[in-house]
């Protein structure tokens, strides 16, 4: 008997009969994190950013340089800067006592003893 392209006809695979892909929906649309590959080497890029300073942190040791370097003449520029550093470290407070409270609220649900447990020992 002949067959198309050589193959008996059970070999014939049906649309979504094959072998199982991976079809998990991409969850990182959202991300906070950025691909740049400004200076040609993502891969060095990534490590610096994991391993070293997020983009966050670099510009926030950045604003500190140069409001130091800034004290010797502070004008309308720096006092812009000085905000913003205020309101980013305004900011970063706000989400670390949100986080910690989410926390400590997470855990006296989960485990009493163990939440007692730490109240004790911050107190």
């Amino acid at each position: 008997m002949f067959y198309p392209f050589s193959l008996p006809p059970m070999a014939w695979q049906l649309p979504l009969s094959g072998d199982v892909k991976d079809i998990s929906p991409m969850t990182n649309w959202f991300s906070p994190q950025y691909e740049i590959n400004i200076a040609g080497n993502a891969a060095l890029e990534k490590q610096v950013i994991t391993k070293v300073a997020s983009y966050g942190k670099q510009l926030g040791k950045l604003t500190s340089a140069v409001l130091e370097l800034a004290d010797g003449e502070p004008g309308e520029a720096v006092e812009a800067l000085r905000t913003l550093a205020k309101d980013i470290e305004a900011l970063k407070n706000k989400t670390l006592l949100e986080s910690v409270e989410a926390d400590l609220f997470r855990l006296k649900n989960q485990d009493l003893a163990a939440y007692n447990a730490l109240l004790k020992r911050l107190v």
